[in-house]
């Protein structure tokens, strides 16, 4: 199915007529289609096996449970420079986070010794009656 629908788009793509673009609509729609079926046949077999698999065994299944319904999260490793740019290369994002942790273990002792620390001191009154 999804080889005919490649088929079709690259003939809508070499002659781009009304005819061919409601031909490639029909095969795309179809082929989300069976991809949709099989997905969710794959999750039905998958919860199948988890189920038989970890009976009496909760902790087991409830982590692939977790696994099957979890979605899937990219990471996203960027930072800004000091200018402010976006840095999204590794060794870039890296360099940063040294700079700025250098700058922050190597800052002037003035600035920590001029920091005003304000604490809640108690005084010891005794209980009265009222």
């Amino acid at each position: 199915m999804i080889q005919a629908k490649q088929v079709v788009r690259l003939k809508c793509i070499q002659r781009n007529t009304r005819a061919n673009q409601e031909e490639y609509n029909r095969k795309r729609i179809a082929a989300a289609r069976v991809c949709h079926r099989n997905k969710r046949e794959a999750l039905k077999r998958k919860v199948a096996t988890i189920v038989d698999h970890t009976k009496n065994e909760s902790k087991k299944f409830y982590k692939r449970i977790q696994e099957v319904t979890q979605e899937f999260k990219p990471s996203i490793n960027v930072c800004r420079s000091e200018e402010g740019k976006i840095l999204t290369e590794n060794e870039d994002v890296q360099r940063r986070w040294k700079e700025y942790f250098e700058s922050i273990l190597t800052s002037n002792s003035d600035e920590i010794d001029s920091t005003t620390i304000y604490t809640v001191e108690n005084e010891d009154i005794q209980p009265s009656h009222e």
